[in-house]
């Protein structure tokens, strides 16, 4: 049966490794259903390994969050990984005028969910957690540095989850239906504004124009 539940992406649009995407912006907004309406929590979400194809993904939240205490073996669950996106005026499109828009990027995973409670197994998930999110420091602060006894302490206090992954989509909107003399435009005007994601969105279509110009 065909499931309309599916990230909104326009074929000129849709991610082509949306993977990169989970893992440039592990931040992720995690979604589930309960018996009285949506939960919804904001953590860190990584693969499981480093395996190009893994198929788990992992996280942790408060176990004071009631949405931790909600947490169900087999809960469908959302994923929503948020990329950088920026604001474009319809004023930069001049050689195809058009209405204002929005560029950004981001992925959507779902799967089942299950929670996990076993003190050995949430430890390992947390080393894992803390390795990829200490990637690329100078000196990468690891679990056996905490001070003796604290994570002990803290173990009682986070419920951790893992998310055996259905599918993975994603969405990187950036100008390319327009011509090339407005996506310049468009660069240009965002690397002058500044705003929050802006840069961040012209330096992905710079790289999209580079690559383009190789093809």
């Amino acid at each position: 049966m065909n499931d309309e539940r599916r990230l909104y992406a326009p074929r000129a649009y849709a991610a082509d490794d949306p993977r990169r995407i989970v893992r440039e912006h592990p931040f992720a907004l995690l979604i589930t259903t309960g018996e009285k309406g949506p939960w919804a929590t904001s953590v860190p979400i990584y693969f499981e390994t480093d395996d190009p194809g893994e198929m788990r993904l992992i996280g942790h939240m408060a176990r004071n969050n009631p949405h931790a205490r909600a947490l169900q073996a087999g809960d469908t669950a959302l994923a929503v990984f948020a990329g950088p996106h920026a604001y474009i005026s319809a004023s930069w499109y001049r050689e195809r005028p058009t209405v204002p828009t929005w560029n950004y990027v981001t992925a959507h995973v779902r799967g089942a969910l299950d929670p996990i409670d076993d003190d050995d197994t949430q430890l390992r998930l947390l080393d894992r957690v803390t390795e990829m999110a200490e990637q690329g420091h100078s000196s990468p602060w690891t679990m056996a540095q905490a001070p003796e006894g604290r994570v002990d302490a803290l173990l009682p206090h986070i419920r951790s989850f893992r998310i055996a992954i259905d599918r993975i989509e994603g969405v990187t909107k950036l100008s390319q239906t327009h011509p090339a003399g407005d996506r310049m435009r468009v660069i240009d005007a965002l690397e002058a504004r500044g705003w929050f994601g802006d840069q961040a969105i012209a330096a992905l279509m710079r790289d999209n124009e580079r690559a383009t110009e190789e093809d």
